[in-house]
């Protein structure tokens, strides 16, 4: 497969992963890959399908409707959706979700998938909704788990909106490391018109996070890349690289935005790399300079998920303008050379 070197960390793989460049007819983001299947022949994965996109994806309002497919491949590299993504229960938890918030059920979005020691499943995803009475929107970080993609049953969501202070959480990134029997996970939040990294004290996979504060606000710690949007995507193994006692993460970043007649235009949306003290939720070093950038990108290159292939070696998947999704082969030596000495 015809591959591009974008810089001594980053080979782009130049055929899509799924999806078409330019297609308006079929809009796919956010593959997650079900890692336990990555050494199998049939390699299996969830991907979002946007089923109705209204605006412009690169200006500020515009409105996705999206549902949950399983895809699959056996190559890791060319992925082709097969069905939609069936949760038992997950109508009943939608019903008392939108009641509770009031808002229009807009989809299912943003899945990450994490298999825990007992070899159980657990399914990560947005659950977003549009307020009918006000402007704005909620989300809720939905959970469901089983042994299989076939056999997963909704719990109630593991984070919630918390009145008064945020819109919701979105986007987990599950620590490989437990401290004192509990993991502090990353996700996305928002603070006013900021997207910020938030952390979580999670004891389980299934019962509710408690919020344990924000370890990276665009505001005051970005860099001009991630000045005003920042969204985790990976924690990298400590047995595939670290940085002495911090972890090795990879973050979503977007510029500060542009007014320009009354609209608010987005700006380059890239991955880039941060450092990650899982004892203490702490993120005490964010990448100068994003990762890398698409060269088929208007503005967005989000990374959405990350798999070892080796010892030297992942594959690191992203959508592009949030519209089709392409393979990075990421080398570990230059993404050392990147970190700081």
């Amino acid at each position: 497969m015809e591959t591009k070197c974008l810089n001594d960390a980053v080979l782009m793989y130049v055929k899509p992963a799924i999806g078409k460049i330019d297609s308006k007819n079929e809009l796919v983001m956010a593959l997650t890959v079900d890692k336990q299947t990555f050494s199998t022949k049939i390699k299996r994965g969830l991907v979002r399908v946007i089923t109705k996109r209204v605006g412009n994806e690169n200006i500020a309002g515009y409105v996705d409707r999206s549902e949950l497919w399983q895809a699959e491949s056996q190559d890791g590299l060319s992925w082709h959706k097969t069905s939609v993504l069936k949760i038992t229960g997950i109508e009943k938890q939608l019903d008392k979700l939108g009641k509770e918030c009031g808002g229009k059920f807009l989809g299912l979005e943003d899945p990450d998938i994490y298999t825990d020691e007992k070899g159980i499943k657990h399914i990560y995803f947005t659950i977003a909704f549009m307020l009918d009475k006000k402007r704005g929107y909620r989300v809720y970080l939905g959970h469901a788990n089983g042994l299989s993609l076939d056999s997963l049953n909704a719990s109630a969501p593991v984070m919630k909106p918390l009145k008064g202070k945020n819109r919701g959480y979105k986007e987990v990134v599950i620590s490989p490391i437990t401290t004192n029997r509990y993991r502090i996970n990353l996700t996305e939040s928002n603070d006013k018109d900021y997207s910020v990294i938030a952390s979580a004290k999670a004891k389980n996979f299934d019962s509710p996070w408690q919020p344990f504060g924000i370890p990276m606000h665009p505001k005051k710690d970005g860099k001009e890349w991630c000045a005003e949007h920042a969204s985790p995507c990976a924690i990298l193994s400590p047995n595939f690289t670290k940085h002495g006692d911090l972890l090795v993460g990879i973050m979503n970043g977007r510029e500060k935005s542009e007014i320009i007649k009354d609209k608010k235009i987005y700006k380059k949306f890239r991955p880039g790399l941060f450092l990650f003290n899982p004892t203490t939720g702490e993120i005490p070093w964010i990448a100068s300079e994003p990762l890398f950038e698409d060269p088929d990108a208007v503005t967005i290159t989000f990374a959405s998920d990350f798999v070892e292939l080796n010892n030297n070696e992942g594959l690191l998947y992203a959508h592009v303008n949030d519209s089709f999704v392409r393979v990075y082969k990421i080398n570990k030596k230059g993404i050392a050379d990147m970190l700081p000495k």
